[in-house]
C-alpha cells in the first residue's frame, strides 16, 4: 500500500486578473507513472484537486460516493474534501491548485467529474513542464479555466455499490469483466439472495446489474482499445463472443463505435 499521495485540483472560472500574478506554485501539474496498483488511503488537503487517469483507470471513494473512472473523465475534488483513490497500474497527471484560486459557480462547492477532451488534456500536459515562461503558463491556465467552466459533467460514471457483497461482486468483475456468472450465481456464492444483490446495483448505482456489467465491460475496452489491440481481440478479452455484439454495446454507451471514438480520445503526446 503507497503512502498518501496530494491530490489536484483545477481551477476553470477564476478571476483573471488574478491570475497573473500567480506563479507556477500556485498551479502545479505532474504526470506521474504508475508501475503497481496503488491505494491512496483517506486523507485531505488545502488545495483543489483535478485528477485525470491519462492511462489506466481509477476509483475515488467520497463519502458514501464511489466511482470508477477512466481516460474520459477528470475528477474535481474541492480543497479539504476528504476522499480515498485506489489507482491502477498506468499514467496518473494531478493538479494542484491554491485554494484561492477556484471556478466560478455553485458546482464546484461539490465533487464532480468533468469531461475531458483533447485540447484541455493537452494543455495539461504542456503545464507539466515547470520551466515554461510565467506568461506561457498564464496564457495557458486561462484557456484551461475557460474550456473546464463550459466542460459537461459526466454521468456516465461507473458507481459502485455500498453493500459489501454487492461490492464484492462490482469488483471482482472490475477485474474480470469476461466472467460470465450471472446474478443468480453471484447470489449463492455470496451466500446472500438474488434479490438483495438487484436491489443494491439498483439502488447504489442506478442500474440494474445486467447494465452495469454491460458498462464495466465496456469501460474496460476503453485502454487496450487506446493501446492498439484490435476491436475482435479486445471484444473476446472483455466477455463478447462476437465483435458485432461489443460494438453494439459500446455504440449503445458511448454513442459512436469503438474505433472513432479511440481516435477522438486518444491524446496526441506533446
Amino acid at each position: 500500500m503507497a503512502a498518501v499521495a496530494r491530490s489536484t485540483e483545477l481551477t476553470p472560472s477564476f478571476v483573471a486578473e488574478n491570475i497573473s500574478t500567480r506563479t507556477s506554485e500556485d498551479f502545479r501539474v505532474f504526470d506521474q507513472i504508475v508501475h503497481t496498483d496503488t491505494r491512496y488511503e483517506v486523507h485531505s488537503h488545502a488545495e483543489h484537486q483535478l485528477a485525470w487517469m491519462r492511462e489506466g483507470t481509477m476509483r475515488v471513494e467520497i463519502g458514501s460516493m464511489q466511482w470508477h473512472l477512466h481516460a474520459g473523465h477528470l475528477v474535481w475534488i474541492p480543497s479539504y474534501t476528504a476522499h480515498a483513490m485506489s489507482v491502477c497500474a498506468g499514467r496518473l497527471v494531478s493538479a494542484y491548485v491554491d485554494p484561492t484560486i477556484r471556478p466560478v459557480g455553485d458546482r464546484w462547492d461539490a465533487p464532480l467529474v468533468l469531461g475531458l477532451d483533447e485540447l484541455p488534456s493537452q494543455i495539461l500536459l504542456h503545464l507539466c513542464d515547470r520551466t515554461r515562461a510565467h506568461d506561457e503558463r498564464s496564457q495557458c491556465q486561462r484557456l484551461l479555466y475557460r474550456l473546464l467552466e463550459v466542460a459537461p459533467e459526466r454521468t456516465d460514471v461507473l458507481a459502485l455499490p455500498r453493500d459489501r457483497r454487492a461490492k464484492a461482486v462490482a469488483m471482482a468483475l472490475l477485474e474480470h469483466p469476461a466472467d460470465s456468472r450471472t446474478l443468480d450465481d453471484w447470489a449463492r456464492s455470496s451466500e446472500t439472495s438474488t434479490k438483495t444483490l438487484a436491489r443494491a446495483f439498483a439502488a447504489d448505482t442506478g442500474m440494474t446489474f445486467a447494465r452495469w456489467r454491460t458498462h464495466a465491460r465496456v469501460y474496460a475496452a476503453l485502454d487496450p482499445l487506446r493501446a492498439g489491440e484490435s476491436v475482435d481481440a479486445v471484444s473476446r478479452h472483455v466477455g463478447y463472443r462476437t465483435s458485432t455484439g461489443f460494438i453494439n454495446a459500446f455504440t449503445a454507451i458511448f454513442g459512436t463505435t469503438p474505433a472513432r471514438h479511440t481516435r477522438h480520445h486518444t491524446p496526441r503526446r506533446p
